[in-house]
């Protein structure tokens, strides 16, 4: 498994701002302060991990990072959960799986978080 996700890892930057980009077109349709915080962290995030990836605190705002996301995007799914037999259920069910993706990428980014480039080990 390490093996496939290898370039999600060495991409780790470039992904949290792509990421933080969904977000920022998810926060401008809705128009929600709750959705801008994402955008926010994802993109520090990605600056972060190319500019200081070795630093303390990156780390910390990386993993953080993808749990606010992670739980932002499960939070959307609950609450379009309860449009699915209603009025508006083709757009509840594209809400509902569309964050429910984005609650997944959330998760690979973890990963890609709290693990290191392979290239990045020191020979001891």
């Amino acid at each position: 498994m390490p093996r496939v996700l290898n370039p999600l890892v060495s991409n780790a930057p470039y992904f949290f701002i792509a990421v933080g980009v969904v977000w920022l077109g998810i926060a401008l349709i809705s128009s929600s302060p709750l959705i801008a915080w994402p955008v926010i962290a994802c993109v520090a995030a990605g600056i972060m991990l190319r500019q200081i990836p070795s630093h303390r605190l990156t780390s910390a705002w990386v993993v953080a990072t993808a749990a606010l996301g992670f739980f932002i995007a499960i939070y959307q799914v609950y609450a379009w959960a309860g449009f699915l037999g209603g009025t508006f259920s083709s757009l509840a069910a594209s809400a509902f799986g569309g964050f429910a993706v984005l609650a997944a990428v959330h998760v690979l980014l973890f990963y890609a978080g709290v693990s290191k480039p392979s290239g990045s080990e020191k020979a001891a």
